[in-house]
């Protein structure tokens, strides 16, 4: 089903059913004539978009392949965490940390423990910002999805020029 049908289609059985609505709770009229005012309004903007629209054939439309190499240079100990265990330490971290902030306000609601409560509250606190400060290097698979997103969404904007990718 086309996208514009399933629009109109859905506009009107909101436009009857809230005439319907209105006549059900005893409206004289006034608002039964204002919905169907303003889905009538409401194809006409709808058409009026689609007639602006410009006719492209979807079909004809290839997005170019392009050859991907990434010269990543030996940064020595620069970075210590592949993005593989960058993230199973935001998954630990982030755990650690709802377990202690829980430990607090359980604490705080018992009353009992507060001095324990507080010191958890700050362990998690730092535990779930550890992670911001940590270096963490790309992997290539990573580069290459980023790569490729940048060059379709360029494609998609126009800023795409093919002629500098054939020489």
């Amino acid at each position: 089903m086309n996208l514009y049908y399933a629009i109109i289609t859905s506009i009107w059985v909101a436009v009857l059913y809230a005439i319907w609505a209105a006549t059900e709770a005893g409206d004289p009229g006034y608002g039964q004539i204002a919905f169907l005012i303003g889905g009538l309004v409401a194809t006409w903007y709808i058409r009026k978009r689609k007639l602006e629209r410009p006719r492209i054939d979807d079909k004809e439309i290839v997005i170019p392949e392009a050859e991907f190499s990434v010269e990543i240079p030996d940064e020595g100990d620069k970075y210590f965490f592949s993005e593989s265990s960058y993230r199973k330490i935001i998954w630990g971290t982030t755990i650690f940390a709802l377990i202690a902030v829980s430990f607090f306000l359980e604490s705080i609601t018992t009353g009992e423990n507060l001095m324990l409560g507080i010191i958890s509250l700050i362990l998690g606190i730092v535990a779930f910002l550890a992670p911001i400060l940590l270096p963490v290097k790309d992997d290539i698979e990573t580069l290459k999805k980023r790569a490729q997103k940048e060059r379709t969404k360029a494609w998609h904007k126009g800023k795409f020029n093919q002629s500098s990718e054939e020489e």
